[in-house]
């Protein structure tokens, strides 16, 4: 998994979902509704992914990860997923913004220890790598679960 800040990540993780759901490569507009920002900055961040491998981009028909992109959302998603799960299951927290912060600054070993002690209990409600974390399934969170 490549490294990635918080920004890209939810880009990342955008493009995943927009593209899992529609089965079509994510457009811009799409993607700026979804992260509430404007299409230009979209297209900046499209620029910024292509050249960094993640993402292949195609001016009018949209937004498409390259398998290194895929797995490195799949990953945030699933770290995200963690942290929600131990805030809101074992310290019965609800806070959106403090799981996806915490999710974003585990590390790999934290983020499998702390599986291990929450038993990831997500019911195939993330997209998980499964050759890592083959408890969870492939399905797609749904419209509420687009990363803000």
């Amino acid at each position: 998994m490549s490294e990635v800040s918080a920004s890209v990540g939810r880009y990342l993780s955008t493009i995943h979902l927009v593209s899992k759901s529609t089965g079509r490569p994510a457009k811009t507009g799409e993607l700026a509704t979804a992260l509430d920002v404007s299409a230009a900055s979209v297209t900046e961040m499209l620029t910024t992914l292509e050249s960094r491998d993640l993402a292949t981009y195609e001016k009018y028909k949209g937004a498409k990860l390259t398998e290194e992109g895929e797995e490195t959302a799949r990953e945030v998603m699933w770290k995200h997923c963690l942290a929600e799960n131990f805030l809101e299951d074992d310290l019965e927290i609800e806070s959106p913004e403090d799981a996806r912060e915490m999710g974003q600054a585990l590390s790999d070993e934290v983020a499998t220890r702390l599986r291990e002690l929450i038993d990831h209990p997500c019911a195939g409600q993330c997209s998980a790598p499964q050759t890592e974390y083959s408890e969870c399934c492939d399905d797609v969170r749904g419209e509420e679960h687009v990363p803000n």
